[in-house]
Parts: structure tokens; sequence; C-alpha cells
């Protein structure tokens, strides 16, 4: 079986805010669409044919870890209508063919389908859509987002076909290229033309998301976030989302974090409707936002340069913002150790339980052709800097946390932001702990390009035996530099501390190794970055003394 997924066009005007992306690669809720796609064909068909025109360099550089054998892209020689597309991509096509647009996501069975036939749905009559009128498998009428003058209901199509004589389709596509003056696509057209001969089956579906409509779009956000996070429900009707969670410490404390916000800077997180901090089932609900993660925006998004400064600017303003609110005790110092050092330590100690990193503490390390220190010796110098650079603060101020890409959010005119799942605990401390591990966690995904190795991002050759790692972060092609831009933008936050909170983004790095054992290739990249960003810092490097 194969499939076709026509993706000609970029997304329509009030959906390219993100930038002029075509549909497969327009990203809804940390993926992109080709993402789900991809998941729902891949068992099921022989090929996958994307079929391109408009940006389809980005296309290209955005699938390049999924194309090979099954998945390929086939750039159109000009651009016509929709049915000029399909019929491009069906030029070898015999057999049966499903044809899903490429900003359509059924989430009923696609695949389970049998015979001719195609999605639909019914609702009422709009310009929007492209309606149909059957009668025993058979479709008598279109209307092609005809003007609608009264208040009626019909079926629409949704978006996904199939069709199991793809020769005779790109029959009929050929009859209606021949027709003069058409009142819908020549799709459509053949497709009537097609019932004619074979029963189409008309299978309704209340479960499909439309990416090419503004509306459609942030309500498939929030369906497809529903469905993606097995501790999330949430009240479509209401806009509220419930969370519960199994690490009940560290949800207890996120929950706590919200509570404890003063009131003049709780307009950066989700309203609180109900909670409860009980250790038996602790929950909160609150505020639901369809918004873009920076996350999203970082890896997918074609942003301009001022949108990105706009971005900046107000994560920096609630940083900012934050900083107004301050603790000095006692405490400081062991909470600094408790996260600087301690964790780190227990990190590597996890960490050197694993035979696959055994080496990597005991011989020279090697990342893209550079030979670093063993890490029993890096612990040691670790030991010996932590305390030297990170223990001189003796003012916190309420920070986040957890401050990464994925967990703001910003609105749709990037006018303000909204932060979700912190930390909630800082050492001893609750919504309050060191700025600069505010600072850190933008660098670890601005810098270190922490989204990017979450993703699979990445080109990766390693030998574990030979404690060697090659990695590649495949970066976003930028008519600037993004890392300049925020050093640039934060320059008085980061003042004279680039150094420290460079340590603390190695120390990121290096920490989260173990929590990521369910796969190999993120730690062997994330333990490389680490290595190269600990560098800049603390000399490491065999063979090669840095200038300092």
């Amino acid at each position: 079986m194969r499939l076709i997924i026509p993706s000609a066009k970029v997304v329509p005007e009030e959906l390219q805010k993100l930038g002029k992306l075509p549909a497969i690669i327009y990203p809804i809720n940390q993926r992109i669409t080709f993402d789900y796609l991809y998941e729902q064909y891949k068992e099921k068909t022989n090929s996958i044919d994307i079929i391109c025109y408009e940006n389809a360099d980005k296309v290209q550089r955005r699938l390049k870890n999924y194309l090979g054998e099954k998945v390929k892209i086939e750039i159109l020689p000009e651009l016509s209508d929709l049915g000029h597309t399909i019929y491009f991509g069906l030029k070898d096509a015999v057999g049966t063919v499903i044809i899903n647009f490429a900003d359509t996501i059924v989430l009923d069975s696609v695949t389970g389908i049998k015979g001719n036939a195609f999605f639909c749905q019914e609702d009422y009559m709009s310009d929007t859509w492209t309606y149909f009128d059957e009668k025993d498998g058979t479709i008598v009428r279109i209307y092609d987002k005809e003007p609608v003058k009264k208040e009626i209901k019909k079926k629409l199509f949704v978006g996904v076909f199939q069709f199991t004589d793809a020769a005779y389709f790109r029959r009929c596509l050929e009859i209606a290229f021949e027709q003069e003056s058409l009142q819908m696509s020549t799709f459509y057209y053949a497709l009537q033309e097609y019932s004619k001969k074979y029963s189409m089956k008309a299978v309704l579906t209340n479960n499909w998301f439309d990416i090419g409509h503004e509306d459609k779009y942030y309500n498939s956000k929030l369906e497809v976030r529903a469905r993606e996070f097995n501790h999330i429900t949430i009240d479509k009707n209401r806009g509220i989302l419930k969370k519960t969670s199994d690490d009940k410490d560290k949800f207890i404390g996120e929950i706590k974090w919200y509570l404890k916000l003063p009131a003049d800077v709780e307009y950066v997180s989700p309203r609180i409707f109900d909670y409860s901090t009980s250790y038996v089932n602790p929950y909160v609900s609150m505020e639901y936002y369809a918004y873009h993660t920076v996350h999203e925006l970082f890896l997918y998004g074609d942003l301009t340069l001022q949108q990105w400064i706009d971005i900046f600017n107000r994560i920096r303003f609630v940083c900012d913002d934050f900083k107004r609110y301050t603790v000095q005790d006692a405490g400081i110092r062991s909470a600094l150790e408790e996260m600087y050092l301690t964790k780190t330590l227990q990190r590597f100690k996890k960490m050197k339980k694993d035979e696959r990193f055994i080496t990597f503490f005991e011989s020279p390390i090697v990342v893209n052709g550079k030979r670093y220190l063993p890490l029993n010796e890096i612990i040691i110098s670790l030991e010996q800097a932590i305390p030297e650079m990170l223990y001189d603060v003796d003012t916190f101020n309420i920070i986040h946390g957890d401050l990464c890409f994925a967990n703001i959010m910003v609105d749709s005119n990037f006018s303000f932001i909204k932060v979700i799942d912190p930390r909630g605990k800082f050492g001893t401390y609750d919504i309050y702990g060191d700025f600069r591990y505010e600072l850190a966690k933008l660098f670890h995904s601005v810098d270190g390009k922490y989204d990017f190795i979450i993703k699979d991002l990445f080109d990766l050759d390693y030998n574990s035996e030979a404690a060697c790692i090659n990695y590649r972060i495949q970066d976003r092609k930028r008519e600037f530099d993004l890392y300049k831009v925020f050093l640039s933008t934060f320059a008085t936050e980061i003042d004279s501390d680039l150094k420290k909170i460079e340590l603390i983004e190695a120390l990121l790095f290096l920490s989260m190794i173990p929590l990521h054992g369910e796969s190999i290739r993120h730690q062997m990249v994330m333990l490389g970055t680490g290595l190269e960003i600990l560098n800049r810092v603390i000399d490491i490097q065999i063979g090669e003394k840095k200038n300092v």
C-alpha cells in the first residue's frame, strides 16, 4: 500500500506567524505534522511519498532523519492545483493508494478502512470546507467552498481517501484536467468521476485535526496534548487542564510553587482553580493555553530576528520581575552545595554503575576529534571548581527552576509568556534559588541545543569501548546567530557571570545523563556536549592548552 501526502503550498496567511511553512512540517505540541502521520502509517504502507513545491528545501531539512527507501520527497516541476499535485504523485502508482492531505490528522484507524473509502464529518455548511451529497456510494454533488445562504448540515471531506485502483483514479484526474470552467477542484471532480465506477464508502469521524485553518489548528493543539500525556485531562469546554503525576514529591513541589508566587507575578503562570497537595492523590486543575512553546518555535518555526528579540525580551522581563523578591539566610550555602556538587557527584555515581560508561571514567575521552580527561579526573577538577566558582552568592530570588524552552509558552502575537512545570525546589528552598541556574537552563537550550538532542535531531557515531563520540547537531539555518541575539538580550543579567553560567550549563548536561537511560544516543550526545561546554570553563582537554 502506498501513501501520498500532497504538501505543495505553505500554510494560509493567518498561520504564518511561525513562518511560511508547508503544513507537513508545521509544529503541533512539540512535534510536527509528519511525526503524527508517520506513526500512523509506518507499519501499514510500503512507501510514503511527500509531494512538495513551496519551501521544499525546508521540508527536506526537517525530514532528513526520515528520508530513505520508504519515505521520499518529490518536488513538483511547477505549482498548480491539488489535483495536479496528486496526479504527479500517482505517476507510477498501481493497486491501492491512500491520499492524506498534509494538513489533516485523523486519529481513527485510517489504515483499517477497507476498499474504496474516505473520511468525512457532518457539520453546518460554510465556505471553508468542501461538502458532498452521495447516494449508494456514488458522489452525486460536490460543494467546493461555496458561499452559504442558509444554515444546513452536510457531510464534508476530512482529507483522507483510499483508492483501490490508483491507475484509474489518475485517469479520472486526466478527465478533470480536460474540463473547462470547473466550479470545483480537479481533485474533487476526479473523485466524483471515480465514484461512478467504484462505490465509495463515506466513513464518519469526529476524531480529526485540521492544521490548515487557524481556529481548528489551535483546537487541534488542545486535543493532541490531551491525548499525548497520560496524566493530563483537558476540559475543552471550560479550558481547564487537570494534571496528576506518579512523581508525587516533585509534583507537590510544583503545585506549591504556583501557590506561593506573590500576587503581582502570578500573571506568568496559569490560573489555579483547584488542587490537592495530599500525598495520597495530589492534583492540580489550571487554566489551559493552546500557545506554542518556545521549544516548538526553536525547532520548527521560521521566526524573524525581531520575533526572537521580542520573545527573549518577554522572558527577560519575567526573570527581572522575579528578581524583585529575594531571600538571604544561612541556608543558601548548603543549597548551592546540594544542587551543584552533591547532585552532580550522585549522578556520576549512578552513571558509573552503567557498564557502557566504564571506559569513559577510566580512559581519555575523544569528542569530535578532541581528547579530554577521563571522567574520574574530571570529577576531581569539579570538586575544586564548583566551590571556587559557584558558592559566591548570598542572595536567592524567585526562580522557575526548570526554565527550558519546553516550559515557556508564548501567545500567538509574541506579546506575553506563560511558564509551566516549575522545578518547585532548589535545595531546601521552594520558589527561591540561584538566578544563574535560571539562566543556565536557558543556555542549555539556546547554546547546548538540548531541544534538538531530545528530538533526535543530530548525527552520531560513538564507540563506548574506545570512549569516542562524534556528533553533530542538526541546527537550524537562520540568517542570524540566535545565540548571539540571546547573549545581547540578556547582557545585563549575565554581566560578568558567563563562565559561571556555562559551568552550571555543563553540569546540567552531565548530571542528566543517568536520567535518560531510555536512549544511549541521547546520553552520548549529552556527554559530548557537556564536556565541550565544560572545557570552556576549566581546562579538561589533553594535548592542547587553552589560552587563558
